[in-house]
């Protein structure tokens, strides 16, 4: 049989094999030992290249027809190879390289010198070990040296990578960490991890690290006990008798308004679509928020759900892909899970809609999505409590339905005057909410920005121009975008600067000084889902506002309607601005009144969603191959290259973004 084998480089091999099952071998994993690499089989060829030796490890197809066909569309869009697309978005466990592994053989090791048979006595107890690893703990001329004696040999092996999943979760009282960390000098990082893992409850070092933690600071904190790896736990099979049905999806549809009333929609959707004999997929976007659906999901569905995460230990996770395939599961998992085998589909989900775009290829999962549903025959649904334009565009178009449900919150808007953290009035609510849950937000990491009295302005980072964050104790100016760190000295003049603004570990320092901290206080600069609480306080989120960008106005609207979703009782929003017809919406309980008139602004001025705009910057001066292209562009020189604003016909996307990437961006976006 002729098949076209897709590599994880992109290529695609046109092979002759014997297929060793019934059916069609499309989706199927291949191993070949002759290149030492996985491949999948993703079409029928006419004619072959080669015949191969190769092996199909899977009695079951690793991704279906629908997968490969979403792929194959959506690469067109974003100007990308679609076989490179489909590797980086299986889980690891199924990409296999063959290496070399040193094993011992039955040499006599007696009259060897201690350090040789400490090496020896490794690799026996290891039951061999990865060349590279060896030579890099014992030394390259050491481990060579036993290989030409004989006393170890080096075996193929394919390489099934088998970490157990590192999830952390707090391993002491809060206020005990925080007063431990307050003592160090360099503490700032440390500060905000442990907000982070505090406010979700759960988070992987993987999670960590791709937002910019170093693993120095995680490892400290592990190994001072302030953090401890969390057992994956199975949540507790208790299921429940499933409510009365209210929602039977026909058609797609955004699901918008606090996020209990998501979670409960949400599940009557997939509870219709289970007890009607058909499957469904939800897609979280973070760690702590897939935590906690898993617990309302599993007292629903029980033996009927499937978690595919980073957090499932391997064995787990490559039994739940496979199993995906029968009959009548609910699948709930993170980005891994957007390609599992899943069939005879009812519901595609997307379970709040922030942090949507994938790190590689800039991808909007809400755009994978919607196209594999298409494929599958299946609704797709949104829930989300704070609707962007994107979004709103597809409810105004009557491309998809929407329903919707507010919360009964008070919502209070105060004023904040210049420098102060806490305004009399919100001291004043905070006293009535001191024993209950609270939620604190700052949209500003550090302690504040750095302002050059010199100079009359905020510090700009000399690499990426985004303001300079002054870490107090630290002493060191950060960039929060690309990590560039100084002396705290104005990068423009070399002079003093001074505190701006302030954010969240003042705040903290200051919540600290009036109340003292308690386990039920949570700090964080996004309003996140990880849980509610009776009173959320937007601190401080201004700064949103101040961002010339043609989407400010929007991620400040999404930012404090988030915020509301969060909260049981009330909501209070300290401002500088506090007549601004936001606030005034949210006040009265108006979603719809900005969407409207901004979705107007764009479409008069031709902005997203109207057309796509691609964001990208570079190391030097591509300004020519740019307007090669013929698309409209603004371009502007910056100390590290130049950056350019293209608006592109949503025709030539790909086009232009194959471009672009093979100009090597420092930084890609797209609206």
């Amino acid at each position: 049989m002729n098949l076209k084998v897709a590599l994880s480089n992109g290529r695609v091999l046109r092979l002759s094999l014997d297929f060793p099952y019934e059916g069609e071998p499309i989706g199927y994993r291949v191993k070949i030992p002759s290149l030492g690499r996985t491949g999948i089989v993703v079409g029928l060829s006419q004619d072959a290249q080669e015949s191969l030796e190769c092996v199909f490890p899977d009695k079951k197809p690793l991704v279906l027809s629908d997968v490969i066909e979403t792929l194959k569309d959506v690469s067109l869009i974003y100007g990308i190879n679609p076989w490179s697309l489909l590797f980086s978005l299986l889980p690891k466990h199924f990409v296999e390289k063959q290496e070399d592994y040193v094993v011992p053989t039955n040499s006599s090791i007696i009259g060897l010198d201690k350090v040789s048979m400490k090496v020896i006595k490794y690799v026996i107890s290891k039951g061999g070990v990865k060349k590279e690893l060896l030579k890099n703990r014992f030394g390259w001329r050491l481990v060579e040296l036993l290989i030409d004696k004989g006393f170890l040999k080096v075996e193929k092996r394919w390489n099934v990578p088998e970490e157990e999943p590192q999830i952390l979760t707090l391993n002491v009282p809060f206020e005990e960490a925080y007063k431990s960390l307050k003592k160090l000098k360099r503490k700032e990082e440390k500060l905000n991890i442990l907000n982070l893992v505090k406010e979700r409850g759960y988070m992987s070092i993987e999670e960590l690290e791709d937002m910019g933690f170093s693993s120095r600071d995680i490892s400290y904190l592990l190994k001072k006990g302030i953090l401890a790896s969390a057992e994956a736990q199975d949540v507790e099979n208790k299921t429940q008798t499933f409510g009365p049905l209210v929602k039977s999806l026909e058609n797609n549809e955004v699901i918008f308004g606090s996020f209990e009333f998501l979670i409960e929609s949400l599940k009557s959707a997939v509870g219709d679509a289970l007890q009607r004999g058909f499957s469904s997929l939800v897609v979280c976007t973070n760690l702590s928020t897939l935590f906690y659906l898993e617990r309302e999901f599993k007292s629903a569905f029980g033996d009927d759900l499937l978690i595919i995460s980073s957090k499932e230990k391997p064995s787990r996770l490559i039994r739940n892909w496979f199993k995906a395939q029968e009959k009548s599961k609910v699948v709930l998992g993170s980005f891994l899970s957007l390609l599992v085998p899943i069939k005879n589909v009812k519901v595609v989900a997307l379970f709040d809609d922030t942090n949507i775009k994938l790190p590689k290829g800039s991808i909007d999962v809400r755009n994978l999505l919607y196209v594999r549903s298409r494929y599958l025959g299946a609704s797709f649904v949104i829930c989300t409590p704070a609707m962007d334009i994107q979004t709103y565009h597809l409810v105004k178009s009557g491309r998809i339905k929407m329903d919707q449900c507010l919360s009964d919150v008070q919502v209070q808007v105060v004023k904040r005057q210049g420098k102060e953290i806490f305004s009399a009035e919100t001291l004043k609510v905070l006293e009535d909410f001191l024993d209950k849950k609270l939620l604190f937000l700052v949209n500003k990491k550090g302690y504040s920005y750095a302002y050059c009295p010199r100079c009359q302005s905020l510090c700009m980072c000399p690499v990426c121009e985004t303001f300079l964050t002054l870490y107090k104790d630290d002493e060191q100016l950060v960039c929060t975008n690309c990590n560039f760190k100084s002396e705290v000295v104005c990068p423009e003049c070399g002079g003093a600067v001074e505190s701006s603004n302030f954010g969240i570990d003042r705040v903290m320092e200051e919540v600290e000084n009036l109340f003292g901290l308690r386990e039920n206080f949570t700090f964080s600069t996004y309003p996140t889902f990880s849980d509610l609480y009776h009173l959320v306080v937007v601190v401080s989120a201004d700064n949103l506002l101040s961002v010339p960008f043609f989407n400010a106005e929007e991620n400040f609207y999404r930012y404090v309607w988030r915020a509301r979703a969060l909260a049981k009782e009330k909501l209070l929003i300290q401002t500088l601005f506090p007549e601004h017809s936001i606030l005034e919406d949210i006040k009265r309980g108006d979603w719809k009144n900005y969407l409207d008139k901004e979705w107007e602004r764009r479409k008069e001025e031709h902005l997203p969603p109207f057309s796509r705009m691609i964001l990208a910057s570079f190391s030097k001066d591509v300004r020519s191959a740019l307007e090669s292209l013929g698309v409209k562009g603004r371009y502007r020189k910056t100390k590290r290259g130049m950056d350019a604003l293209l608006s592109v016909n949503s025709a030539r996307m790909g086009e232009v973004l194959r471009k672009i990437r093979s100009l090597g961006p420092l930084r890609l976006e797209i609206f």
